[in-house]
Formats: C-alpha cells, structure tokens, sequence
C-alpha cells in the first residue's frame, strides 16, 4: 500500500491507517501532530478516540460499513467539514479522504485541517476575508475591496474590471484523476494565478473552483486585453497532481465598470453571468452584455412558472407509437411530457426541458410521468389481445439508485403494469456522468424487472463503452442516422452495423425519424423489428391516442 496515496502535492497531510476492526496501527507523524498526541499513544486505539462524542456512535457504524466494503462511497469516500477531537479534548474541522483496500479491509484516512495558517503573513488587508485553503483573499474581500473602488469613482480614471475563471478540475480526466486531489489542485492553481498579480491586477479565491482578479485599466482599453491572455496562458500549461499530468478546462467571464455595472453588487453579478455564458458556449471566454441577462430572465421566469405547473397540474403526456416493421401493428408507445402555459400555450420539451432538467423539480415531474404513463396503458391494455409496452424517459436528477427504482416499483404497483411492458430511457450523457454511479443504479434498476433502453445510440463519445459495461436490453437508433441517409452510402453502411452489433449482443432496437413508406421498408430490409416516426403517427394526445388504439373513453387522470 502506498501510504502517500492521495496526498503527492500536499505533503502537509496527515495519514491515519485502521485495521478491519477499527483500531488504529500506522499514523504519520503530520496526524499525530495535528491531534495533539505522540504516535504511540494512539496505536492500538479505536478510530473514535479521534472523533467529538456526539458523533462517535454514528461514526463507528459508518466506519464498519466503509471497512466492509458495505458504504455507498465504495471503496473511496470525501467528506469536506468532518469533525475531528484532539488531545485537548477540543474539536477541529477537518477535510477526509477515505480509501478501503479491498484484499484486507484496512482504511486509511488522509486528513488535513480545514484551517490554515494565513498566506498574508498578517499583512496587506489578508487577515479579513481570507480563504482558508489557499490563503487568497475571498469573496466578502472581493466586495470590500470593488466598493472601496468603485465609490466616487472618477469616470475620467481607468475602469474596474473583474475577471472571473471556474475550473472543470476533472473534465476529460475522470479516469486518470482522483478527486481527492482537488485541495491540491486548487492551491497549485491560486500559486500560478498569484504570479500574475501586479498593483493593478489583484487574485481572489470565489467558491469551490473558481478565481476572481480584480483589475484596473485605461479608459477605452479593449477588455480583456493581455490579462485574458495571461491568465489563459497560466491555466492552460498542465500541472502535475498526485504524479500524473492534469490539463485543465476553464470558463472565464468578464464585466467592467461602469458599463457593465457601476455598483460592487451588480458588477460581480454581470462577471458572473458572462462565466456561466462561457461554460455554456464551451468555456470560450465572454464578455457581459444585455442578450445574457434576458436570457438568465426568461430561464427565472421559465422556473417560476414550471414550479407553479406543479402546483397547477399543467402537464400532459402525449404518446407516439412504435410500430412492428413486418406486421404494422403498435407494439409500444413512447410517452413525452407536454406543458400547456397559461400564456404561451402547449410547449414542447425544447422549450423548458433545460430548465426543468435542472432543477429539482425535475423529480416531482420525472414521478408524475412514471405513474401517468404506466396507470394510462395498464387500463388501455385491459382492453387490447395483445398488450402495449410504455417507454419513460428519465431525468438525469432521477437517475438515482435510492430515487429511480422505488419510483419504478411503485408506479407498477399502484397501475398493475407488468415489469416487462415498461422501458425506462436513458440518455448516455446521464450513464457517463460520475456522480450518479451508474452501475450501481442498472443494477438496482435489472432487479426492477423492466426493460433498459440507451436512447439516442450512437450519437455519443461513450456509447459502445455503455453496452460494455451495463446491462442494457434495447438500443434506440438515433434519428440523425435515419436523416443522412440521403446524404450518401455512410449512413447506410453505419445502420447496418448498428443493427448488426445489436443482433449480435441480443439486444432489441428501436429506430427513430422513420417518416415514410420508403424508409420504413428499408429499416426492415436492414433487419431492424421496430420503427418510431411520422410516418404512423406524430405524438398524440391520450384522447387522439385511444383513438388510434381502437380504444375510446378509456383515459384516466393520474396525478394524486
């Protein structure tokens, strides 16, 4: 075991190594200090000789479930803000970072105080308002000192500007970079961005990842200039964390006084709305300008009003069929969240779903749609030979081993759909996300019983890499491929191939965008069982649908 492990590049760390019964048998002499004690005294001790009393009880039955390889985290954990107890009996707020080795149930906790000493030696305007991780003046210094600035300023003096950069540490580098590093990270980040200071250009620590520099320049001078240049430079050289190389992604925003804002409140704001334009254009850095508050406006207005679509029950499933290439017949039906605005009328997902993805009121909606869509086909096949199947996209929010399959068990329970008659959709850029443990949830999701579909296949970096890893029972083709086959033999050659990779993994297929006779006819010829597009039917309302069903006055209302 490498006891350096996570903590090359901040040898100031303390580490702690416990047995498969909790009792402590190797620290290092940064941990001994750091609690007060000589390393003798500790070795042999229980973990929870280290822990403040209230916590200790819950601490210890965490601990066992961690060392047996039985806590949610796996076999690595993270905890920002753990309580630690020295010697003295006094108490400590520590950052912790956990690693399990699996062969003999030994934890080693890597910990490091929370507080640091100051960077500022006490001098310079350091000592308020200071970051504790890397010594950096913070956000509270930031307003202080851009008030200071920006009172009576002179307009004929140069302008305040403020430049804002967020680091995505682990973008691109998921495989390759712990996060337990991040600390690290940081602090080499604010060391590079601290060399660019000058009197006119001024680092600041803002959040987790990000950085602010406060600057001052000529009237009239083109923003941002040869500071954007700089920083650009600084963040772009790789670092060296943990001993493997680290290229990092940025977005920067930028906004000056006192076009942009002539008070402290609304420049910040401004800057940070450019930094959340550049994180949605790619992290290319941007500017503030009017276009992006109406846009933050409208995405307020748009949330505001989806929270009181919850209240109001303004949401509708439309259906649209999927359809037996060989025999014609309906064999399933997709259902898509519908809002009917009381101003703006019935929307699209394009026109919210962003939004709504976003935030938590996605889980509410993502239920509401489970229960609909399977309550409404239940009752539709009491009354057909040969029963439907229903296919559900989730959101990302809801992907979720303690959230998605107990929404799925109980909307099959409360409508009495069979498991297998429901799909559950999943887009590939919820599956390689890391912070929802992907193969953590399909396994909770394979005990449900239903059916696992990779939307939108092939359109994605990671798709194949999907189909390696989890245990998905269909493939939904991508429109996009089914659009260019006009374009030329490749999309051809590239369905086929699909369809034959499928066939060849057992899998079920659905192809998406079929909207004619003739395209239809050539899904089946490439061998695909199942076609979904306008050529049998845009989504229907569930009246229009019962309809086309051969099924009239069978709806029911499924919000309770």
């Amino acid at each position: 075991m490498d006891y350096s492990w996570p903590t090359r590049g901040a040898p100031e760390d303390g580490v702690v190594a416990i047995d498969a019964q909790g009792r402590i048998d190797y620290l290092n002499a940064a941990a001994a200090a750091l609690f007060g004690y000589v390393p003798e005294a500790l070795l042999g001790q229980l973990l929870e000789v280290l822990i403040p009393e209230p916590q200790a009880a819950v601490h210890a039955r965490l601990r066992r479930a961690f060392a047996a390889g039985k806590a949610p985290a796996g076999d690595r954990a993270d905890a920002r803000g753990a309580g630690g107890r020295r010697r003295d009996g006094s108490e400590i707020a520590l950052h912790v970072m956990l690693k399990r080795d699996a062969d003999t149930g030994r934890v080693f906790a890597f910990v490091h105080p929370l507080e640091r000493p100051s960077r500022g030696g006490g001098g310079g305007g350091r000592e308020t308002g200071e970051d504790p991780l890397t010594g950096l003046p913070d956000r509270r210094a930031l307003r202080r000192d851009l008030d200071a600035m920006l009172t009576g300023a002179d307009p004929t003096q140069p302008q305040v500007c403020l430049l804002f950069a967020e680091i995505d540490p682990f973008a691109g580098n998921r495989a390759a970079v712990d996060p337990a590093h991040h600390d690290a990270l940081m602090r080499a980040c604010a060391d590079r961005l601290e060399r660019l200071e000058t009197e006119a250009m001024q680092l600041y620590r803002s959040g987790e990842d990000g950085f602010v520099f406060l600057m001052v320049q000529e009237t009239g001078a083109a923003m941002p200039g040869p500071q954007l240049a700089r920083v650009m430079a600084a963040l772009r050289a790789p670092f060296e964390i943990g001993g493997q190389p680290l290229h990092l992604e940025f977005g920067i925003g930028h906004a000056c006084a006192p076009e942009h804002g002539a008070h402290a409140g609304e420049l910040i704001a401004n800057a940070a709305l450019a930094l959340a334009a550049s994180k949605a254009a790619f992290n290319r850095p941007t500017g503030y300008d009017e276009s992006l508050r109406s846009r933050v406006e409208h995405r307020h207005r748009l949330l505001r009003d989806l929270r009181a679509a919850v209240e109001r029950r303004e949401f509708e499933l439309f259906y649209q069929p999927q359809v037996d290439l060989i025999s014609g017949e309906i064999v399933a039906l997709e259902a898509l969240l519908r809002w009917h605005h009381p101003e703006w009328g019935l929307l699209l997902p394009g026109a919210f779903m962003e939004v709504l993805s976003a935030s938590e009121l996605s889980l509410a909606v993502g239920d509401w749609v489970l229960r609909e869509a399977c309550t409404q086909v239940a009752i539709w096949n009491r009354h057909r030979k040969t029963p439907l199947t229903v296919a559900v996209n989730v959101f990302p929010r809801q992907f979720d081993r303690d959230i998605l399959p107990a929404a799925i068990t109980r909307a099959l329970a409360e409508s009495g759909l069979p498991p297998r008659l429901l799909d559950i959709e999943i887009t590939e850029n919820i599956v390689i996300d890391p912070a929802t443990h992907s193969t953590e949830v399909f396994e909770a999701l394979t005990a449900t019983g239903v059916a696992l579909v990779l939307d939108d296949f092939g359109t994605g970096y990671a798709s194949l890499t999907c189909l390696a890893r989890h245990p998905v029972h269909k493939l939904k083709i991508d429109k996009s491929f089914v659009a260019g086959l006009d374009t030329g033999p490749g999309y051809r050659a590239i369905l086929k191939s699909l369809q034959a990779l499928a066939g060849t993994l057992g899998l079920g297929t659905v192809v998406e965008g079929v909207e004619t006779a003739e395209t239809a006819a050539l899904m089946r010829d490439f061998g695909f069982a199942v076609g979904q597009g306008f050529f049998w039917n845009r989504p229907m309302a569930r009246e229009d649908c019962a309809r086309a069903l051969g099924i009239v006055g069978q709806v029911v209302e499924a919000w309770a």
